[in-house]
């Protein structure tokens, strides 16, 4: 118990690097929230804390030219097929957590070692693209999104190898 805790504490810390505007209730409520659906998903949290940084800079009210909303900018389509309120910061994170264990589900399958990869890809691009291309499609955005959410999550990590 004292080890979740000071766990929750890191990465509240963490959350509010990101936004410095976050309480550090607020930011406490939200770590504990990804780190509970990082769990329940099997993903490493730490890769959940760098998607949201990358995507919204854990901003909830951040809302994208393409009307992806919330902290991991969910599409309001999206978001409606996972059951979810993009704008429901809790529910934000379960959709995230959902939709990118999905995703790396769907990737695996293929048997190739760029899974995580193209899971991003997908989670930015869209898995139709991913799949036309066999790959990172070719747009700089995504090609762009993609880096950044790897090297953050390696260097929150401490780890790299990813």
């Amino acid at each position: 118990m004292r080890q979740f805790a000071f766990m929750v504490a890191l990465y509240a810390h963490a959350l509010q690097l990101f936004n410095p505007s976050l309480t550090s209730d607020r930011a406490t409520l939200l770590a504990r929230a990804t780190i509970h659906e990082a769990d329940a998903q099997g993903l490493d949290a730490r890769l959940l804390v760098a998607l949201i940084a990358v995507e919204s800079s854990w901003r909830d009210d951040a809302i994208s030219n393409a009307g992806a909303r919330g902290l991991g900018q969910l599409m309001p389509g999206t978001a409606a097929g996972l059951g979810v309120d993009p704008d429901d910061p809790l529910e934000n994170i379960h959709g995230v957590a959902v939709h990118l264990r999905g995703l790396l589900a769907r990737y695996a399958q293929l048997g190739r070692d760029d899974d995580y990869i193209d899971a991003l890809a997908a989670y930015n691009a869209g898995a139709g693209a991913v799949d036309r291309f066999g790959g990172v499609p070719p747009y700089p955005q995504t090609r762009a999104y993609v880096r950044a959410v790897i090297r953050l999550w390696r260097r929150l990590s401490g780890d790299g190898s990813r």
